[in-house]
């Protein structure tokens, strides 16, 4: 198997266009929010006033976008066996379903959430206005923004959106994409694979 049909068979059944839509919404309120803010701020009396920037600026919610992640990271993580274990057990599946759903939303979620980031921040890459200018110690990874930092965090937050829409799909209810394509690896390559992946995700997550 090349490259090309590896990464066409991971890509879930919702699809890139879901992606791309998805990306594109939630990073445009983000864009057109900042824009928004800065131009009614400019319109205050006091100098100083900056009431909806300051909304914008407590809309990047970095940390609470990681602790979304988190979550959906450790439900994943324990339901992935349990997905395995379901093929050959069946009655599994009436646990196994509803945690792929709870999973799937904390990942959508903070999806959602990153994707707003995204588009504040390349407002503010944009510089938009001095206003927009992002507090420093929201997190050291915004702290001076720049395309790498925003590019950085475009990657990690598709990674969740790979994760979320695998391992359940609100539409037909089943997983796909690479959650399907974990499950027809062999249990000898599946095993030791899994165990190493969910200690480094549990060993990061414990280091913060």
């Amino acid at each position: 198997m090349n490259i090309k049909e590896c990464s066409q068979r991971i890509i879930p059944q919702s699809g890139l266009g879901h992606y791309v839509e998805t990306y594109l919404t939630w990073a445009g309120v983000g864009l057109i929010g900042a824009f928004v803010a800065t131009t009614l701020d400019a319109q205050a009396d006091l100098a100083y006033a900056a009431f909806y920037t300051n909304a914008v600026n407590d809309a990047v919610g970095y940390n609470f976008w990681i602790l979304l992640a988190v979550i959906g990271l450790l439900l994943f993580s324990v339901t992935l066996p349990l997905i395995y274990l379901s093929l050959h057990f069946p009655r599994l599946k009436l646990a196994v379903d509803p945690l792929r759903g709870l999973s799937y939303i904390f990942f959508l979620v903070a999806f959602d959430e990153g994707g707003l980031m995204i588009g504040i921040l390349l407002a503010n890459w944009l510089h938009i206005s001095d206003k927009a200018a992002l507090l420093a110690d929201k997190s050291f990874l915004f702290s001076d923004v720049g395309l790498l930092p925003i590019l950085a965090l475009t990657v990690i937050n598709s990674f969740l959106w790979l994760l979320g829409e695998s391992i359940h799909n609100r539409n037909t209810r089943h997983y796909s994409g690479l959650v399907s394509v974990l499950m027809a690896v062999p249990i000898k390559y599946l095993a030791p694979g899994y165990l190493g992946g969910a200690s480094l995700v549990l060993y990061l997550i414990l280091e913060q």
